[in-house]
């Protein structure tokens, strides 16, 4: 008990800034997609880009539904801006989506990798 309340002590709280914007990027999937979350705020509390929350959500209008209510947890729609890849068609139905909600959507081509190199993305289960 005593170790839980001395590492809450050693906790400091970081205030969200009024106009700070969220960055929103998101692994696209057949079935599930992952978003990762990132802003000063963030990194401020998490110390490194990989400590920063990330949510995996599927790839339905459910998963949809979950991925705004965590962005409207960190911050107001007007101050996210998502970027995705381009997939073939998966990344379409969430692009759809988040526009007709006023939030800014940026697609980026993935490149291309050589041909025997293998992802380097990790799998999540």
């Amino acid at each position: 008990m005593v170790k839980q309340a001395t590492k809450r002590a050693d906790l400091k709280a970081v205030p969200q800034l009024l106009n700070e914007c969220l960055y929103v990027g998101v692994d696209i999937g057949k079935g599930r997609h992952v978003a990762g979350f990132l802003s000063k705020t963030l990194l401020e509390r998490h110390e490194r880009f990989e400590a920063c929350p990330a949510l995996v959500f599927e790839n339905s209008r459910e998963g949809f539904r979950l991925l705004l209510e965590r962005i409207r947890a960190l911050a107001p729609l007007e101050q996210v801006f998502v970027l995705m890849e381009r997939t073939g068609h998966y990344h379409r139905a969430l692009e759809h989506y988040l526009q007709t909600l006023d939030i800014s959507v940026y697609i980026m081509h993935v490149q291309s990798r050589p041909s025997g190199m293998l992802k380097t993305d990790k799998r999540v289960p």
